[in-house]
């Protein structure tokens, strides 16, 4: 079972999803659609700044040894986009993220990090655009 609430972006509200870094460059909806990889929506971000990012923090109990994260990515046009799937240990302050270019094909992106030491831990999942201007696609998110 996934750490995230509304991992599939098909509850309307797009909370608990925030704009984390430049987060006045960065433009995020939840948008209906029939090409979602999962359900009816997915999740629209694109920025005006390099860096610009959404996120979601959760809590992550009992001693995991390593937190994983994969997502269904895409781009929103027929150009790419650059971006990276981040995870954070909120308490360390430590990262470890994935890159990727994402296409007008659905692509899976994976990202893991060991997380040893006491819990529960303060986990970040994060988006990262390095492209601006152009829209990314987020679908079926699951951390755990």
């Amino acid at each position: 079972m996934s750490y995230l609430r509304n991992p599939s972006f098909e509850a309307p509200d797009i909370a608990p999803w925030t704009r984390m870094n430049q987060a006045g460059s960065v433009q995020y909806k939840i948008w209906g659609t029939s090409d979602a990889r999962s359900g009816d929506a997915v999740l629209v971000m694109s920025t005006s700044q390099l860096e610009g990012s959404v996120a979601q923090d959760f809590t992550a109990t009992g001693p995991p040894a390593s937190v994983s994260c994969f997502a269904w990515v895409r781009s929103g046009s027929q150009q790419p986009v650059k971006a990276s799937l981040a995870i954070w240990d909120l308490g360390v302050n430590r990262a470890v993220s994935a890159r990727f270019t994402a296409t007008p094909e659905w692509r899976l992106v994976t990202c893991a990090m060991d997380t040893s030491g006491t819990s529960p831990k303060q986990i970040r999942v994060e988006f990262y655009l390095h492209t601006v201007n152009r829209e990314l696609w987020i679908d079926s998110v699951n951390a755990f």
